[in-house]
């Protein structure tokens, strides 16, 4: 389950929510949660084929790599895993660059 967001106290007039890499790129985070969640199976998963797979549900990738390797995995402990996993790292995430405060 993800954590709860605590909004600071002020007097702001937006709030900006980065769901897709401007502010901060979160995917290489992902992959490296992904390929060790998938790897206590015994799995590989490249690189190149966690972002071919980009946007499935986190269920239907376990399934599909399960599918694809032979290997039989508990969806619902391997998907807690994964978050799990990208939860841990979460604090090293970097902003974008370009978008860092001068």
């Amino acid at each position: 389950m993800a954590p709860k967001i605590t909004i600071p106290s002020g007097d702001f007039q937006a709030y900006l929510f980065d769901c897709d890499g401007t502010v901060a790129d979160s995917m290489p985070l992902h992959y490296v949660a992904w390929n060790q969640a998938l790897g206590e199976w015994g799995c590989t998963f490249t690189e190149e084929r966690f972002y071919q797979l980009g946007g499935l549900p986190i269920v239907e990738i376990i399934g599909l790599i399960g599918r694809e390797q032979g290997i039989e995995m508990p969806t619902a402990q391997v998907a807690k895993r994964k978050e799990q996993l990208y939860f841990e790292y979460l604090p090293s995430l970097q902003c974008v660059l370009s978008l860092r405060a001068h």
